[in-house]
């Protein structure tokens, strides 16, 4: 590597902004190019180090830069900040990652192939949708509360009990107002449709698909679980150990340790895949609510765990392991093993 320029890039939708640094640390050039323009450069250049901040698009360009036989490295913008010199500008953004790139311990993130980004781009769509679902349920029942009408918590009862209101000509709700409320509560339902058809083309995909087929048998991981552990991780080789891809999900402690004194302060709220992690221990809470005699050595450590530190730490302890065993089974092409207890 030492042998090779590095080229930093800093992308955008329309521009992208290439800076190249020669071995011996002296940039080279800085220009700006369009899409058209970076696509000729990375046939051109000679194979280099090609940097990339990890955003919208970045994995589409690293594959690109990797089959015309550059070396590729994704790093996270919290990483590439600190090296950011004077103004941010795109100058010095895209010198900025050409120097974090040359850091031996940098931190990098994982490139996604076609298949994996397909998985999470379905499931992606998925939790839009369950977002706007949410808004709406939320719209339609504010709105109603300002005509006196509550309705009870769940979208049951809100489906239950809008078709009433709408027949109710006498509840107080503004005829000029009900229009309304049928349009929304009728796009409310036509979304619900829409998750339904993507949950069941989730748990197609699954079925069809070995690795996720094969983590569907650890404790507490479903089918959503899955696609995200798969799209996330792939094959298992950005990771060196399973600790790394948990402390990259953000289910490891923090570490505050000082004079050879360890302090361990509880998992961190910022620096965390929040969606794969709240995803993971929410099947691990699922797991823990439904086990109620161990029948595995796994399940027997689970239920100890649970009465000595609780039941949110366990399932935190629970994801952990999951995510290990995870990255133990794509890494090595095994199926899950259960020791009886």
């Amino acid at each position: 590597m030492a042998q090779l320029n590095t080229v930093g890039v800093d992308l955008a939708k329309s521009v992208i902004q290439v800076s190249v640094v020669t071995p011996a640390g002296k940039e080279r050039a800085n220009k700006s190019l369009t899409r058209k323009q970076f696509g000729e450069f990375l046939a051109t250049q000679k194979p280099s180090l090609m940097a990339f901040e990890a955003c919208a698009s970045a994995h589409h360009w690293a594959r690109t830069a990797k089959s015309h036989g550059h070396e590729v490295r994704l790093l996270p913008a919290i990483s590439v900040s600190p090296f950011r010199q004077g103004h941010k500008t795109d100058q010095n953004d895209a010198l900025a990652v050409a120097e974090a790139a040359g850091r031996p311990n940098l931190k990098e993130a994982p490139l996604k192939n076609l298949e994996q980004q397909a998985l999470q781009a379905i499931q992606r769509s998925r939790e839009m949708l369950i977002r706007d679902r949410t808004a709406i349920s939320n719209h339609i029942r504010g709105l109603l509360l300002e005509f006196g009408i509550a309705i009870p918590k769940g979208f049951y009862q809100l489906h239950r009990h809008v078709p009433e209101i709408l027949e109710d000509a006498e509840n107080g709700v503004p005829h000029n107002f009900r229009p309304a409320l049928h349009l929304m509560h009728r796009r409310l339902l036509e979304i619900k449709q829409d998750i339904d058809v993507l949950t069941d083309q989730i748990e197609g995909l699954v079925k069809a698909h070995e690795p996720c087929r094969r983590l569907l048998d650890i404790e507490g991981v479903g089918p959503i679980s899955a696609v995200l552990l798969y799209a996330t991780l792939g094959s298992g080789e950005a990771f060196s150990s399973g600790r790394e891809f948990s402390a990259y999900l953000g289910l490891t402690p923090k570490q505050y340790s000082s004079g050879g004194k360890t302090n361990l302060v509880g998992i961190s709220r910022y620096v965390a895949n929040k969606r794969l992690r709240a995803v993971l221990i929410q099947g691990a809470r699922a797991y823990i609510n439904k086990v109620k005699e161990p029948k595995s050595k796994k399940d027997k450590w689970l239920m100890a765990l649970v009465d000595r530190a609780g039941y949110g730490k366990a399932s935190v302890a629970l994801a952990n392991k999951n995510v290990r065993t995870a990255w133990a089974m794509l890494t090595q092409g095994t199926e899950y093993r259960v020791e009886a207890a």
